[in-house]
């Protein structure tokens, strides 16, 4: 899973830094308005279907009859995208004025976008639910080769706009669907029948989390929305890429926490192997997103070119964010396996509350700047509320994270954990 997330945000890097280079700060910042609005429609008619798929696979729990789930989530998943994507086009129609001109001409697209996004993020979870992360790891590596490939040819005949953007995210989430009912057809697991109790469960369990959900969402992707609002969209764009190329560095500690799903959910040392995740996870990544911050400059001009140099700033800002922000979700699986979803969405919301109110008050004032600051500060702060959640269910002290004794971490690392990257 590691080296095909390498891969694949490597894939996605190129293409990054190619479609940049096309779009420039103006139209990046257009295309980051439509990505926000596929991603809160997606959020907001997804009933963290995600967190509930991995909280029932839970097979001491629930069983073990897959065939059940698969078809429930796949229902359920149709039901959702369709939802968000008649939601999408009525908000547009009725509501013009809150959209670009650019993201209305290509609503069709977007509607198709936020469906296959959808149906992919959820059928892509429940195959790691079921602990196989190699396939997972293959189709990584497709979608890697499919993106940089579409986008460099592209790019090489001066073909990228939005556009074929769009197109080329469809065409990867066709390759991407495809291969997986190609797996879950050798699995055996489109025979099944729908599950009603199953189905209530995922709801259920959905919409207690429902609320986190959103307000994360909120407190880390909705200033891109605020800056678009109030300052334009060359600041948009900014925004945008020193966002991006910011999240782009966190695979590495986002692919342990993708893997620390299956792992906690069905093993009996959930505890340990979160403190010790979080230990390795605060020193050793802390350590990389320092050098990143020291070399901010060829970063953003690998990434974007010398039209986003303004970019730095705000990229050495938010590799803040990136430090903190892969830590708390690093104790995510934890409480999904607990249950604990009332007390996810009270952290979240107080999180969307802080980051709504710091991003209200800067980005008039700094512009990009202060989106920037305001996600920074909401990350720091997420972190330090997520070790008192932290305190809280397991009744132990927090603080032994910071202990940096690395000896049997590394050891149970090597001898346990490993085997499941690989």
């Amino acid at each position: 899973m590691l080296s095909s997330r390498t891969f694949a945000i490597a894939a996605g890097f190129l293409a990054g830094a190619l479609i940049n280079r096309a779009l420039g700060p103006s139209m990046r910042g257009i295309y980051a308005e439509m990505q926000t609005w596929i991603g809160l429609f997606a959020v907001v008619f997804g009933i963290s279907m995600d967190t509930a798929i991995y909280h029932f696979a839970n097979k001491s729990l629930y069983g073990t009859d897959d065939k059940a789930r698969f078809m429930t989530i796949l229902l359920l998943s149709l039901i959702y995208a369709l939802s968000a994507s008649i939601a999408l086009t009525v908000f547009a129609v009725l509501f013009p004025r809150e959209i670009s001109s650019e993201a209305s001409r290509f609503l069709f697209l977007l509607s198709i976008v936020l469906v296959a996004t959808m149906l992919v993020g959820n059928l892509t979870i429940f195959l790691q639910s079921l602990g196989n992360i190699q396939y997972s790891a293959i189709i990584g590596y497709v979608q890697g080769v499919s993106t940089a490939g579409i986008i460099s040819i592209a790019y090489l005949g001066k073909l990228v706009d939005i556009k074929l953007i769009l197109f080329s995210v469809i065409i990867v989430q066709m390759v991407t669907l495809i291969m997986l009912f190609l797996r879950f057809k050798k699995d055996k697991l489109l025979i099944g029948k729908v599950s009603k109790p199953l189905a209530k469960g995922i709801i259920m369990a959905g919409l207690k989390q429902h609320i986190a959900t959103i307000a994360t969402f909120i407190y880390m992707r909705i200033n891109q929305l605020i800056v678009f609002r109030y300052c334009g969209e060359t600041n948009a764009g900014i925004f945008a890429v020193s966002l991006t190329a910011a999240f782009y560095l966190m695979f590495i500690p986002m692919t342990f926490q993708m893997v620390l799903y299956p792992r906690v959910i069905h093993a009996m040392d959930e505890y340990e192997i979160t403190v010790r995740s979080l230990r390795l996870g605060f020193y050793l990544w802390g350590g990389a997103v320092i050098l990143m911050v020291i070399f901010a400059k060829p970063i953003l001009l690998l990434y974007a070119g010398i039209k986003f140099l303004d970019s730095i700033s705000n990229f050495r800002i938010l590799m803040v964010a990136a430090w903190f922000l892969p830590l708390s979700s690093m104790i995510a699986p934890y409480y999904v396996k607990a249950g604990a979803f009332g007390l996810a969405s009270l952290l979240a919301i107080l999180l969307g509350i802080v980051s709504i109110s710091l991003n209200i008050f800067l980005v008039p004032r700094y512009a990009a700047m202060g989106a920037s600051l305001s996600t920074a500060l909401t990350c720091f702060i997420g972190f330090c509320v997520t070790l008192i959640f932290f305190r809280y269910l397991t009744r132990k002290n927090p603080l032994i994270i910071f202990d940096p004794d690395f000896r049997a971490e590394i050891v149970l690392f090597r001898t346990h954990f490993l085997r499941n990257i690989r």
